[in-house]
């Protein structure tokens, strides 16, 4: 059955650059089967990493497999978190960008304690919260 897999894939392959994930879809098995026979034949020299793909949900770059003889891409840097977080903002639409402003606002205010109920039970401070347990 591996067997099999594997030519469909090699066909493929000398066609158009694909990732695992494509593979998979192609040929019509599991996600680890074709990440299973890709690393193999890509150990054995008959495939290389033609380019890399950035997935659109977390951007982590794929691997775009070749069959053939070539030398592989270079991997792509991670993203830091600065690129991450402007990349982020940029797609932010006007209301979550102001709400998200107004949290953070809020977050940096000190709450102030109501006079009145300070007046009837008296200031909050751990001297007397211990004296008053004892």
């Amino acid at each position: 059955m591996r067997s099999e897999q594997q030519k469909r894939v090699i066909k493929a392959l000398t066609d158009k650059g694909y990732t695992a994930v494509q593979l998979s879809e192609l040929i019509h098995c599991t996600v680890r089967s074709a990440r299973l026979i890709v690393s193999k034949l890509h150990k054995q020299g008959l495939i290389h990493i033609q380019s890399w793909h950035r997935v659109e949900y977390n951007s982590i770059p794929a691997a775009v497999y070749r069959y053939g003889i070539g030398v592989d891409a270079v991997r792509p840097k991670p993203m830091t978190m600065n690129e991450r977080m402007k990349k982020w903002r940029a797609k932010e639409s006007v209301e979550h960008r102001e709400f998200r402003l107004a949290r953070q606002r809020q977050l940096r205010k000190k709450i102030k304690r109501d006079p009145l109920v300070a007046a009837f039970y008296g200031l909050a401070s751990k001297k007397t919260a211990t004296t008053s347990e004892q």
